[in-house]
């Protein structure tokens, strides 16, 4: 049996839906906005990205407001220098940093497979707590954005070296890691 409904009852019942719609689009879009509107959590992160063979290295240092970068010259007498500031962060990534939860921080990653020199010291503060934390040839799904971020905001010349495929499929491939979870830990490790 087939029914028929009369054309002004689908047209009202189209109208409806349609205006339903709107309603939860305006909705979602009034969510969106505001959630973008609310104030990132002040925090620093400071990237330490070390060059032992020439004795430098240089820091990033980001927080919810700005980004500088300081070339750290590692010989006696030898000053450091602001080589790159900014203000223009991108507040969305910004506050994706901004809630990390420091401590469920360990404070050494490594991939034990690989011993090549690429170490990142990372020291987040926030809410008046500090934690140090060095990632050696290791991708942290919560730390590592923070230097696709620098990357993503900072000239060419300024930008760290890293490569987040490579580092997972070294990962992959060696699945030896070492993780510790405090410096106490690792000082008796020694």
């Amino acid at each position: 049996m087939l029914i028929t409904y009369p054309t002004f009852l689908i047209r009202d019942v189209s109208k409806h839906m349609r205006k339903a719609f709107g309603l939860i689009l305006s909705f979602v879009l009034f969510i969106m906005i505001s959630c973008n509107n609310k104030p990132i959590e002040p925090f620093e992160l400071s990237i330490a990205d070390y060059n032992y063979s020439i004795a430098y290295s240089v820091l990033y240092k980001l927080s919810s407001e700005k980004l500088t970068i300081t070339f750290r010259g590692e010989l006696e007498n030898e000053k450091d220098s602001v080589l790159y500031s900014t203000t223009e962060l991108p507040k969305n990534k910004i506050r994706q940093l901004s809630n990390i939860n420091i401590d469920s921080l360990n404070v050494m990653y490594s991939n034990n497979c690989i011993e090549d020199g690429d170490i990142k010291s990372f020291r987040f503060t926030k809410k008046g707590k500090s934690k140090s934390v060095s990632l050696q040839n290791y991708y942290h799904s919560e730390l590592s954005p923070a230097i696709e971020i620098i990357n993503g905001i900072v000239p060419e010349k300024f930008k760290m070296y890293y490569d987040k495929a490579e580092l997972i499929k070294e990962m992959e491939d060696c699945g030896e890691f070492q993780i510790i979870k405090s410096w106490e830990e690792y000082n008796t490790e020694k």
